[in-house]
């Protein structure tokens, strides 16, 4: 019988999404056998071993600063130009070695229960470094007492320099990334023959895996998620729904990439409007002179989806790339149709933009930050409307995604007065 494991890296408060992606696998039926993490994935792989979903998710959508760092033992960071989290980090780290654990700790022993972890079916496996050695210390849980699971938890997310190191008998502990802060290894010789790993591609070393004959599926978030010392329950709970989507997605249950959809969604929406694009691309550009096309085309997306016929893949980048020019939520499970009407809705309320402020504005050299992306795209729709866009050319160089965006908007909405 197939044995899985689950190997949970390290990432401080990006850690939210291991437990969306626990989230998910409960979904799919799939169950680990064997549970390995380093730093937070320790954390989180104990909530998972003792079956603690709600304490966990509990957990990290009330997370804040407060909950990990002891406020009162520092000045707040009167400088703007630094982030408040990175002022502090510093401070510990130079006056004191690092921050106390002691929330770290309190945080632990409210949801630590020993009952339920040692009786549960799931082996559980964490990576520490003891400095005093220098040298990495695994322990599993045939190797754990009751009374042990917190201090080497704890030394294991000890995240050094942040945190000061934490100690056990007469040696000091860093965080297990400091050697491995994706420990397959570990779960290869528990005996795991199947891995599913949550990297949150966090600092820290990684491991060249033993063997190649044990399958791993890697899930990483595919959006931008908070700093792993950043503590913030808004960006928690939209790493725990982003770790949820992107599992739905790796497993065939979910659509999309940064954005997602109800399964099938994308294929459906391609097969109804890609054919529409292509014809009425190349329509606009066929009396274009060459010189220009090759200006124009440089941008990879637009030079692809030109020479080629419109693929999946690239029409899919589009209908993405239009909900993040307008600012659509990405931790969201979308339905096509009302994420298509949510781009007319947004053009409609868009202001319109005449070319002789875009070009006045293109002579600043920060062009971009002092245009407003939706204002190009209306300008790009309205010259496709009227069949004018002559007149828009000199501009595609610079705005090509946008240009296509505007013709996607044009293509979904077609005859309709409103959609």
């Amino acid at each position: 019988m197939t044995k899985l494991g689950l190997v949970l890296s390290g990432g401080g408060a990006k850690g939210a999404y291991e437990i969306g992606v626990y989230r998910a696998l409960r979904k799919l039926g799939k169950k680990p056998n064997i549970v390995t993490g380093t730093s937070v994935g320790a954390i989180n792989g104990l909530l998972i071993v003792q079956e603690d979903l709600y304490k966990a998710v509990k957990l990290w959508k009330n997370m804040s600063f407060s909950t990990v760092y002891d406020e009162s033992s520092f000045q707040i960071c009167d400088n703007p130009a630094i982030s408040e989290i990175y002022g502090q980090y510093v401070k510990a780290f130079i006056n004191e070695g690092g921050m106390d654990v002691t929330k770290l700790i309190s945080v632990f022993d409210r949801f630590y229960d020993p009952k339920r972890f040692f009786d549960s079916p799931m082996d559980y496996g964490l990576v520490t470094y003891n400095l005093s050695k220098n040298k990495p210390v695994f322990m599993t849980k045939k190797d754990l007492k009751p009374e042990m699971v917190k201090d080497y938890v704890v030394s294991s997310a000890s995240c050094y320099p942040a945190f000061k190191p934490y100690k056990i008998g007469q040696d000091v502990y860093i965080d297990g990334g400091y050697y491995d802060n994706l420990p397959i290894n570990l779960a290869i010789d528990m005996g795991a023959d199947e891995i599913i790993a949550v990297d949150l591609r966090a600092v820290g070393f990684k491991r060249e895996i033993k063997t190649a004959t044990v399958p791993v599926t890697v899930i990483s978030p595919r959006n931008k998620i908070v700093s792993f010392l950043v503590f913030d329950r808004v960006k928690s709970r939209e790493a725990l729904n982003f770790g949820y989507n992107d599992t739905m997605k790796t497993f065939g249950k979910l659509d999309g990439n940064k954005y997602t959809f109800k399964k099938s969604n994308l294929v459906k929406n391609y097969n109804k409007y890609s054919s529409k694009f292509e014809e009425k691309l190349h329509h606009l550009f066929e009396s274009v002179d060459s010189s220009i096309m090759n200006l124009i085309i440089s941008t990879s997306l637009f030079k692809t989806i030109m020479e080629d016929k419109v693929s999946y893949r690239n029409f899919n980048k589009l209908v993405e790339k239009a909900g993040e020019c307008f600012g659509f939520a990405e931790d969201v499970v979308y339905n096509i149709k009302t994420y298509n009407k949510g781009l007319l809705n947004e053009l409609s309320e868009t202001v319109s933009i005449d070319k002789t402020i875009i070009i006045k504005k293109i002579q600043n050299k920060e062009f971009r930050k002092i245009i407003d992306t939706k204002q190009v795209i209306k300008f790009f729709y309205e010259a496709i409307l009227k069949d004018e866009i002559d007149g828009t050319l000199k501009f595609l160089p610079i705005f090509a995604n946008e240009f296509l965006i505007a013709l996607y908007i044009y293509i979904i909405k077609g005859q309709r007065s409103t959609y």
